[in-house]
């Protein structure tokens, strides 16, 4: 084929009044594999309708590059959620997503991680999901992927069209993260996607990157143009529109269609479905279509005017995410990633990638995580113990309850939301990952263009807050240990006790803290950051209160807004996706999880996509049996 052939796409014009057996929401990573897989039966018909465009230009197909969400030219949308607690005083945490035939896949890290097996076991023994425990759903995580990084291994899969590596971050400080990690108690392992590993330890992560270290995208992995112009005739992508809502027939309980519109606004157009409509917008847009559609709580359709045509109180409800509150230690240029921002650094990693695929531009950010749980720890000497005060082991996998709830990851770079000129830094990119607060997507208004109100969910439970600090303070202890074998000062300059009127003037111009409380005193003046002078034995409460006031950060990991459940009363769709009371509707992306997984997002959803798949051909031709 010419390579420079375009992408077939279709118009909202052309697609108007058209019938199709499978309308798909959402070309994001999960739409993109719906549509590659029921596309494949050449009998069925299959549309995708995408808010974004394709535009894959090769810059966005640079791994680290790609990374950054900020860059003009990746296809990124940023929202905020509603003001936060009085608390947090002006915090803006950024909810960023991608918009684009591949979604989130565009832009994320890159990373595959399952997540621990535990958690998929507790699915089926604490919300009665018994189709979703791990040995029901890690077949499909082999299903999918090609693990070019690891052969050989009988748990990884070999066969599908998701390439993953190891890639090796060229940085000499990467031996000493690991030491660091050993001397806090922490077993190092090869692979986080190794169902028989610890369920804690330091673990070398699996990054979607193609055999030309170009990032590999859902829609490369799954959709591409190739596939595209195969199957022309019963495959059809529509990007630039939005679906404005759900065709419902006169009784409300079964959808017929699709109601559409350009992104820039105009006319409204409509499609049929003669089978089923799957939504895959995402935790975010998901419920939004929903309840602009008239499916979801009462209280908020009225609100908006919008007919009640199935109530569903959880839609909306249960937003989790991963939030993150990292400490940086100063370390030499040459030992991060900030080596590129140099013109010699950016342009000889340039032509290492563009030459031999290889050099720091040719990987992810976060080569390596840490994953435990506080529960593990000696609090004492904030180490991982392998049994915790009971003495039950704290390393099996398969057990629920060492799930990890905290992920560090190593990114060797400034993670702060603003750049901070001459300082090299490394993050310790502290993280809940299995948390108790849970917030809500609500309508902003009734226009399907517009944001939903996003409540985000920021420590409101306690324990989230005592699970924030003990993690906080482990960091601490990493980032000691690694200055202890590091060749070089690593002093640790933003972290708790640290001078806040300096980190608030990091900050200035977009933040605003919240006042002291009565009876807390903050030392320092305004000024350069400079070493905490604190260490994880005598930092208080409240000085790691106040600095998570300033440094919090979403992960992007949105889940849970149209949960699995096995009623209506306390989710939204059944253990085969479809929606509650609603006949030819499913939804298949991170909003059905009915919990955060304990790892990155994308695989857990290509999983999702990977069975619902499987369950709409098993559905139809049981139909077409009877």
């Amino acid at each position: 084929m010419w390579p420079f052939a375009s992408y077939p796409t279709l118009t909202p014009h052309t697609i108007n009044g058209k019938t199709y057996d499978y309308v798909i929401i959402g070309g994001g990573t999960a739409g993109c594999v719906l549509a590659s897989r029921l596309s494949a039966d050449p009998s069925l018909s299959v549309l995708v309708l995408e808010k974004g465009q394709v535009n894959d230009a090769f810059w966005t197909r640079i791994p680290l590059l790609s990374q950054n969400f900020r860059f003009p030219f990746m296809q990124s949308v940023m929202r905020r959620p509603e003001a936060l607690s009085s608390e947090w005083g002006d915090l803006k945490l950024e909810l960023w997503t991608g918009e684009a035939l591949g979604g989130s896949s565009r832009i994320n890290g890159m990373l595959l991680t399952r997540g621990c097996p535990g958690g998929y076991n507790a699915w089926a023994e604490d919300y009665g999901l018994t189709e979703w425990g791990w040995d029901r759903v890690e077949p499909y995580f082999r299903k999918s992927e090609n693990c070019v990084g690891r052969p050989g291994k009988e748990y990884r899969g070999y066969d599908g069209p998701v390439e993953n590596r190891v890639p090796l971050m060229e940085l000499a400080s990467v031996r000493y993260w690991v030491e660091a990690a050993k001397r806090c108690g922490l077993p190092v392992e090869s692979d986080a996607n190794d169902p028989s590993a610890s369920a804690q330890g330091a673990f070398e992560l699996d990054q979607t990157i193609d055999g030309k270290a170009q990032r590999l995208s859902a829609y490369r992995a799954w959709l591409g143009r190739d596939v595209a112009v195969e199957r022309k005739g019963r495959l059809g992508v529509c990007t630039g529109v939005v679906a404005s809502k759900l065709l419902l027939d006169d009784k409300g309980n079964k959808v017929v269609g699709v109601e559409i519109k350009r992104v820039d606004g105009g006319a409204e157009y409509r499609v049929n479905v003669r089978r089923e409509v799957i939504v895959c917008s995402g935790a975010l847009c998901s419920p939004q279509l929903l309840m602009l559609s008239g499916i979801g709580p009462k209280e908020q359709l009225q609100a908006h005017g919008i007919p009640v045509r199935r109530e569903l109180d959880a839609v909306g409800r249960n937003l989790y995410d991963h939030t993150s509150f990292p400490v940086m230690s100063e370390i030499k240029q040459e030992d991060t990633l900030h080596i590129i921002e140099t013109l010699w650094g950016f342009l000889s990693s340039l032509f290492l990638w563009l030459i031999w695929g290889t050099g720091l531009l040719a990987a992810s950010s976060t080569p390596m995580s840490i994953f435990y749980r506080t529960g593990a720890l000696d609090k004492k000497t904030m180490t991982v113990q392998p049994r915790d005060e009971d003495g039950k082991d704290t390393m099996d996998a398969s057990q629920p309850r060492n799930v990890p709830n905290i992920e560090v990851m190593l990114i060797p770079i400034n993670c702060h939301r603003v750049a901070i000129p001459g300082l090299n830094l490394f993050s310790w990119y502290t993280t809940l990952v299995q948390p108790f607060s849970s917030g809500r997507v609500e309508l902003a208004s009734t226009d399907p263009r517009d944001h939903p109100r996003v409540r985000y969910p920021l420590l409101d439970d306690k324990r989230d807050r005592i699970a924030m600090r003990e993690s906080t303070r482990f960091s601490m202890h990493l980032a000691e240990e690694f200055a202890k074998v590091y060749p070089g000062p690593a002093p640790l300059t933003f972290a708790p006790g640290m001078d806040m009127k300096a980190l608030d003037s990091v900050y200035e111009g977009t933040f605003k803290p919240a006042p002291t409380p009565a009876g807390k005193v903050l030392e320092g003046g305004k000024g350069d950051a400079k070493p905490t002078g604190k260490t994880w034995r005598d930092v208080t409460d409240d000085e790691i209160d106040e600095y998570a006031k300033r440094i919090a950060l979403s992960s992007l990991h949105y889940s849970s807004t149209c949960r699995m459940s096995l009623s209506d009363k306390e989710g939204v769709v059944d253990q085969r996706l479809k929606v509650h009371g609603v006949e030819n509707l499913r939804i298949a992306d991170a909003s059905v999880f009915p919990y955060i997984p304990s790892g990155h997002t994308m695989a857990p959803t290509i999983m999702v996509a990977e069975r619902c798949a499987d369950f709409l051909t098993e559905d139809w031709s049981e139909r077409k049996e009877k």
